[in-house]
């Protein structure tokens, strides 16, 4: 990596993302403004594939998935390698989108997560096209769909099905890059995700008491779940997070339905709780038809999301990498904890994969009112993920790849 950081057309390269800082954060605020819900990305996509076709990248093309991608040429030596961010947010088509700035912070639902990381793609490719640097392998930037909640990663898992020439990927994403550099997610949290409902007769809640409720039920599954205790190394977690059913106060609820949550770095520990909610679902059911003398209440269970685990081991070639990026300009490098990411489905394929920073600092993500990215040293993040790629793909009569040997 010392090699890549001494030479003339890579320090061009890196001194144009940091004087071009003001373009990027102009750029964030600009794709932030274009409404992008999970399955509603459209709008954005088109504005990120006429950026990437301005920037001069070739084959930009949107996929059947909706994910959009453009080819940097490599002179054919070096491993095929993606960057990527993603494209969809998780607020609905209607969210004030309204951009205000206080104390040096933009605040705006998505503007850290993940319009940034759009952006710094942009200045990243444009770094490149500006110092003429010639990669060895083809570096594909891709602005994808579906990463948030219920995509379930659609837009990855669409990319990774149909195309089997990707070597290596990083994934972009907000995180709290500050002056010590900024952190490599190598860990990938897996998620477990069901909707699960309860059926049964209904009927009047006076005339026809005595039978089963649906709610009940549900209630009964709920409360189980609450009273399962689960380790902290490795780390699980669960939570019930939407609960539907019913039809009137004086009705015998036919129907109920939860959204179950469930996450671990640990492929074993994430079997293990999905085993132990499933059971205490079906014995809120069990429970609810002893009470009430019947066995009229069933259990439907419905997998409605699947985020595999995943780890890189710290002395794997791309981590190295990525924290070499950061030694060499002489910031400490760090290691991040896990995150559920589009890194994860490339990771489980035994892809080797991570996720790094857009730059700056951030906070509020998820928040429609507090949501917050801050351009602190902000130029740092592309800086590292330039440096990252040119790693991996090789830089032709400058560095091979790095990608199989230990920098």
């Amino acid at each position: 990596m010392g090699n890549l950081v001494m030479q003339a057309s890579i320090r061009q390269a890196l001194d144009f993302i940091e004087k071009n800082e003001p373009k990027t954060i102009a750029n964030t605020k600009a794709i932030n403004a274009i409404p992008a819900p999970t399955f509603e990305e459209g709008k954005r996509a088109a504005d990120f594939a006429a950026r990437l076709k301005t920037l001069g990248l070739e084959n930009v093309r949107t996929d059947e998935a909706g994910n959009v991608m453009g080819t940097y040429k490599g002179s054919g030596s070096g491993p095929t390698v993606m960057l990527a961010a993603h494209l969809d947010t998780v607020f609905p088509m209607a969210t004030d989108l309204t951009l205000t700035e206080k104390d040096g912070r933009l605040y705006a639902p998505g503007i850290a997560d993940n319009a940034r990381s759009l952006a710094a793609i942009l200045v990243i490719v444009e770094a490149m096209k500006t110092a003429k640097i010639q990669t060895e392998g083809d570096i594909i930037f891709c602005g994808n769909v579906a990463e948030e909640g219920l995509g379930d990663l659609k837009g990855v898992k669409h990319i990774f099905a149909k195309n089997k020439d990707i070597k290596a990927f990083v994934g972009l994403e907000p995180t709290l890059g500050g002056d010590e550099g900024e952190p490599v997610t190598y860990l990938a949290t897996g998620s477990r995700r069901y909707k699960i409902s309860f059926k049964g007769p209904g009927g009047h809640s006076y005339e026809a008491f005595g039978l089963p409720s649906a709610i009940h039920a549900l209630g009964r599954a709920v409360s189980h779940i609450d009273d399962l205790r689960v380790t902290t190394d490795p780390k699980v977690t669960f939570n019930v997070g939407v609960i539907e059913g019913g039809q009137s106060v004086n009705t015998i609820s036919g129907a109920a339905s939860m959204l179950v949550d469930m996450r671990s770095e640990d492929k074993a520990a994430l079997q293990a709780i999905e085993k132990q909610i499933l059971a205490a679902v079906q014995q809120g059911a069990d429970e609810t038809n002893k009470r009430w003398n019947s066995s009229a209440i069933k259990v439907e269970t419905a997998l409605i999301g699947d985020r595999p685990p995943g780890k890189m081991p710290v002395t794997s070639s791309i981590v190295q990498v990525a924290l070499a990026a950061s030694s060499v300009q002489g910031r400490k490098p760090a290691l991040d904890s896990a995150h559920s990411t589009d890194a994860n489905l490339p990771m489980s394929l035994g892809i080797p994969s991570i996720t790094m920073s857009g730059g700056g600092s951030s906070s509020g993500i998820h928040s429609a009112k507090n949501e917050w990215w801050a351009p602190v040293n902000a130029h740092r993040g592309p800086q590292d993920v330039l440096l990252t790629i040119l790693g991996l793909s090789g830089v032709k009569g400058i560095q091979a790849s790095l990608l199989n040997v230990t920098p």
